[in-house]
């Protein structure tokens, strides 16, 4: 009779852990095919379901963590990802994982804590160090970075992302002499390095060569780079620009260029080619040598008079602001270093008094000025602004009547700095290596300041530190 009771309740349990395993599998099935027809909230409810009947399904947790990413729920894809991790606390993957989530999110500590946890089960785990290092450099522990990408070479030579971090992670210190020597590593693989240009360089023969400039990056990267025209045409180069399209009007107004083509049209014969981004390390630039000719921009004088007379009669203290980059661009990045803000952080400074604020914003964040409340104003210009001459056309000219200029990290800010407009810089916790970390200059822009995120996301401290130091300069005006 024992037996039996036995054999009866093994039989049932048997039974019922097959039928959890059948539900599993259906909410497992039915999240897969929500997820195929974008219904992710419905997709996200079925897996809550799944683990509800087994906390520790790997498959349920792995699909929750990528549809709460995707959906930008990133905290509560942590949530997940601490939960399945309490279960099996050396899970490596989920590790990871999380850790990559906390660096999305700016949450340093925990991300190192991440990563430090596979080392210790990982101990020459390179892409683990990698990571660390990133997130080091991120929050502004630049030499343990280097240390930890230097490791990460002597360990796998060949580790190519680490090379090429390791050079910008110097640029970043502001270290350009071993910046520019590592990066070479990068430039010599991409066959970037121009040697006949060097060559030339060493030699100085480039009289009569002509030299084509590539663009690399973004209208920004263009912007910044071009500068280094100026010093192939003091040394007797012909130079020819071959640039993005939206570009073509306001280069062709620069003299040290002798051709302006968009880079998208068949390209003139050259003697030698290199990529704009390429320059300061085939110079060697440091922070006294980089080309501070400035302004090396020029507007057209006709649109700087015309504008001359729109702004003939405002006395106030004139700003031009941009708060939007390219969201295109600006998606690929971590959240913790997008350089875009919303327009609401502005309201602060559209409320002061004797302020004139003028958009110098294009396409994208334009829809939020329809949104401004009464008590802010903000002065837009018509849809032909920097259409009917050219893009950056009037934004050039208008600057020139301008006070200020206060910019997240955009083109607008390249264009700026290059002009010798006034430019406060507002940049996010993570930036790039071209932003020296402790800096609020910047040997690229003279008359450039910088306003950095003391923590990820801290929009409101910057602003709170702009409006204090607004007020003093518009004061002393």
């Amino acid at each position: 009779m024992i037996n039996k009771k036995i054999m009866l309740c093994m039989s049932l349990l048997c039974a019922a852990t097959g039928l959890q395993a059948h539900d599993i599998a259906n909410h497992l099935a039915q999240a897969t095919t929500l997820r195929k027809h974008g219904d992710n909230q419905k997709a996200i409810a079925q897996l809550r379901q799944a683990l509800d009947l087994e906390p520790a399904n790997h498959d349920a947790t792995s699909l929750l963590v990528d549809l709460l990413d995707e959906s930008g729920d990133y905290d509560a894809a942590c949530t997940v990802l601490q939960q399945a991790l309490c279960l099996a606390p050396h899970n490596v993957g989920f590790t990871h994982r999380l850790a990559c989530l906390c660096i999305n999110i700016g949450r340093v500590e925990e991300a190192l804590d991440g990563f430090n946890d596979i080392l210790n089960q990982i101990p020459h785990s390179t892409q683990t160090m990698y990571n660390s290092a990133y997130t080091l450099k991120m929050a502004g522990r630049v030499d343990e970075a280097i240390a930890l990408y230097e490791k990460i070479l002597m360990l796998q030579p060949d580790y190519e992302s680490a090379e090429f971090a390791l050079g910008h992670a110097y640029l970043y210190k502001g270290d350009f002499n071993k910046g520019w020597q590592q990066h070479e590593h990068y430039l010599k693989r991409s066959h970037k390095n121009s040697e006949l240009l060097r060559t030339l360089l060493l030699t100085n023969q480039l009289a009569d060569k002509i030299i084509l400039l590539r663009p690399e990056g973004g209208l920004g990267d263009t912007l910044q780079f071009i500068r280094y025209a100026q010093l192939l045409k003091e040394k007797g180069a012909t130079i020819i620009a071959a640039v993005q399209k939206p570009l073509v009007p306001l280069l062709t107004r620069c003299p040290y260029i002798d051709t302006v083509v968009p880079v998208q049209s068949p390209l003139p014969p050259c003697h030698e080619w290199v990529a704009l981004m390429s320059l300061p390390a085939i110079f060697n630039s440091d922070e006294v040598t980089i080309p501070k000719n400035i302004p090396y921009l020029y507007p057209d004088p006709a649109l700087v008079e015309q504008w001359g007379n729109f702004f003939q009669t405002n006395t106030h203290f004139k700003i031009g602001i941009c708060w939007q980059a390219d969201v295109f661009n600006d998606s690929s990045r971590p959240r913790v270093a997008r350089r875009g803000m919303s327009l609401t952080h502005f309201y602060l400074l559209a409320q002061m008094p004797n302020i004139s604020l003028y958009s110098l914003q294009q396409k994208d964040g334009t829809e939020q000025i329809q949104h401004m409340p009464a008590p802010c104003t903000l002065n837009v210009f018509d849809e032909q602004f920097d259409n009917a001459h050219g893009a950056f056309m009037d934004s050039a000219a208008v600057m020139k009547h301008l006070d200020l200029v206060i910019t997240v990290d955009t083109a607008i800010a390249h264009l700026a700095g290059a002009l010798g407009t006034k430019v406060w810089l507002l940049l996010p916790y993570a930036t790039d290596w071209r932003w020296i970390v402790g800096r609020t200059d910047t040997p690229w822009y003279p008359s450039m300041r910088i306003f950095k995120q003391p923590n990820p996301f801290d929009w409101e401290s910057v602003m709170h530190e702009v409006e204090k130091e607004l007020k003093m300069l518009v004061e002393d005006k």
